[in-house]
Formats: C-alpha cells, sequence, structure tokens
C-alpha cells in the first residue's frame, strides 16, 4: 500500500515538473500563439469560483512559462529566445534535481522499511 502510494507520488511530482517545463517549451516555441491562448483562458478580476478555479489551473499548469515570458517580454526577440532558452535549459535541471531530492528519500524509505 505504502509502496504503491510513494509510486504514484512520484509519478506525480514528476508530470507537474514536467508540465512546467513544458510550458517554458511552448512560451520559447510559439510564444504569440501561447500567450493569446493565457490570456483567453484566464479571468483578469474573477468573480465566481469557477473563474477562480479557471485561473488555478491556468497558473498551475503554465504559471512558469508565462512568468518567464512576461519577465523578458521588455527586451528584443532575439535576446529574448536567448533567455528562454537559457531558462529552459536551467529549469529542466533544476526540476531534474528537485526531483530526485524529493524521490531518492523517499524510495529509500520505502525500501528500508516496507519492502
Amino acid at each position: 500500500m505504502i509502496v504503491d502510494f510513494v509510486y504514484i507520488l512520484n509519478i506525480i511530482i514528476g508530470i507537474f515538473l514536467v508540465t512546467q517545463w513544458v510550458s517554458v517549451l511552448l512560451f520559447f516555441v510559439i510564444e504569440w500563439a501561447i500567450v493569446d491562448f493565457y490570456r483567453i483562458g484566464t479571468f483578469d478580476n474573477p468573480e465566481s469560483i469557477f473563474d477562480k478555479i479557471t485561473n488555478f489551473f491556468m497558473v498551475l499548469f503554465l504559471g512558469s512559462g508565462y512568468y518567464l515570458y512576461k519577465k523578458f517580454s521588455k527586451q528584443k526577440w532575439v535576446v529574448r529566445k536567448i533567455n528562454m532558452f537559457v531558462a529552459l535549459c536551467l529549469h529542466g535541471i533544476i526540476s531534474m534535481i528537485i526531483f530526485y531530492l524529493i524521490t531518492i528519500p523517499l524510495n529509500l524509505l520505502v525500501e528500508k522499511f516496507f519492502l
């Protein structure tokens, strides 16, 4: 039971980190289309609970990409693309480090106490 829970937790953490990396990749490759998609999919002043839930999921899945896009949007196109590429590489490396920092201790605990 615990082994299955830790396995599912590893998958969920991995999916979340990969989703954030893919959002940065999308903003790097097709920034104009994904920015329009993000702006259409969110509400500026959410009034109902449905609007707030929609905003929450958009920020959850596309949050880091849109944040980096807004941060680099004032720069020229070439400089923005270089910065987004560097951010994409760093985001991938940091995501892998975070994933292993979380999952290795969990897997060691499962192997020691539950197998």
